[in-house]
């Protein structure tokens, strides 16, 4: 009985890791369509909105963000904005490419006139969008796969245990 236990457990273990990958996936889809919704806010606020670039910044933050985004204490927006990129929490499994474009997006912002910003917002929601079909048809292919991957895994294992 305490076998069988264990065997169940072992199976559920690598049903876990594998549905926790896939759940990263997921996550990081979320993060850059929420990003992309950001940049929206945030162009529509630069446009009719005439407050400084910290304010508009954490204005614009959809929920999922905003936490990031805390009291400024830099005088400089670009530091600022590192500061407040270096906080984004491991679960959303973002790669190094998704991270250095944040990075170049704030690097930027806040220097030019109002229709620069715009400019500048408009360029990097292409640049985001080609990180969120690869985001999506990723989470298309590999969600499902990782998620029987795991459970096909501790199956095996089970069954060579037993």
């Amino acid at each position: 009985m305490v076998k069988l236990i264990g065997l169940i457990l072992i199976v559920i273990a690598c049903f876990g890791v594998g549905y926790y990958l896939s759940l990263r996936l997921k996550n990081r889809f979320e993060f850059l369509s929420a990003f992309k919704d950001f940049l929206s806010n945030l162009e529509t606020n630069i446009r009719y909105n005439s407050s400084e670039i910290f304010s508009l910044v954490k204005f614009s933050a959809p929920g999922c963000i905003r936490d990031i985004f805390t009291e400024n204490n830099s005088e400089n927006f670009t530091t600022y904005w590192s500061e407040c990129i270096s906080k984004l929490p491991k679960r959303f499994a973002l790669k190094k490419d998704d991270l250095n474009l944040l990075y170049e997006f704030g690097r930027m912002l806040g220097t030019t006139d109002t229709e620069g910003e715009i400019n500048h917002i408009k360029l990097y929601k292409e640049l985001i969008e080609s990180n969120i079909n690869n985001s999506e048809k990723e989470l298309k292919q590999k969600s499902k796969l990782m998620k029987l991957l795991g459970l096909f895994a501790g199956l095996s294992l089970a069954l060579l245990l037993l």
